[in-house]
């Protein structure tokens, strides 16, 4: 994952002291595995891109998904609030360009991206609405919003937060409705709960809040939700 926005920013949580360490977690068995799924679910919903297509990676961190963007053929601009964090993913992506920058007043016009992510960043803001609203801002007609986030309805999750893991327990986790409720207004939804085989076993979830699911996954229960929606405009 790539949880990022420090407290400076209004944030639930402070990633920058982390900037040294975070991507520890993916040299992990548990982190590999994960990773290895929402990497899949990412690629099911967001469309091979055209050459030169331009995708704006909020919350970037460390820049783990900005280099899985450009490894998709995309041209990535990062952005984070945490200095700390794009002095790790500078050197480590050339490919890439960074910036700090806060989700809230990016610095870029209207229309200007392709697409527009923000992977595990809108559970540590305190305004997601807010947030979105300025990602669809930076996103072309027609273009594509990318949000992937951690999921209430999950049993990891609950767990973690059980357990006052930090951050998790600072975060303020969305179930799938919510999501899409907070996505619907710009544009067609498609949401898939990822998680490694047999990790999550919950009864399935009514099928009013499963419509519009990617693939043939029939419960939204998975530790992490990717969200894509293709835009019908910007504001």
């Amino acid at each position: 994952m790539a949880e990022r926005m420090t407290r400076q920013a209004g944030s639930l949580s402070d990633f920058g002291p982390l900037a040294q360490s975070y991507d520890r977690w993916y040299e992990t068995p548990a982190g590999q595995a994960h990773d290895r799924v929402q990497k899949d679910d990412v690629q099911r919903l967001l469309p091979p891109p055209s050459p030169n297509q331009t995708l704006l990676d909020v919350g970037c961190g460390t820049g783990h998904w900005s280099g899985f963007f450009a490894e998709m053929g995309y041209r990535v601009t990062g952005v984070d609030i945490a200095p700390q964090m794009i002095e790790v993913a500078r050197p480590a992506l050339p490919e890439c360009v960074f910036q700090v920058a806060d989700l809230y007043q990016l610095p870029f016009g209207d229309g200007a991206f392709d697409v527009v992510a923000a992977m595990a960043v809108l559970e540590f803001v305190p305004d997601p609405t807010a947030a979105i609203a300025e990602m669809a801002r930076c996103v072309r007609k027609g273009g594509h919003l990318l949000v992937g986030t951690l999921n209430r309805l999950a049993l990891l999750n609950q767990h973690r937060v059980l357990k006052g893991r930090r951050p998790y327990s600072s975060a303020h986790m969305l179930a799938p409705s919510e999501l899409r409720e907070l996505l619907v207004p710009w544009g067609r939804v498609r949401i898939a709960a990822s998680c490694p085989p047999g990790q999550e076993r919950r009864p399935p979830l009514p099928r009013r809040l499963t419509a519009g699911i990617a693939g043939s996954r029939l419960s939204l229960t998975g530790p992490f939700l990717v969200a894509d929606v293709r835009t019908q405009t910007y504001r």
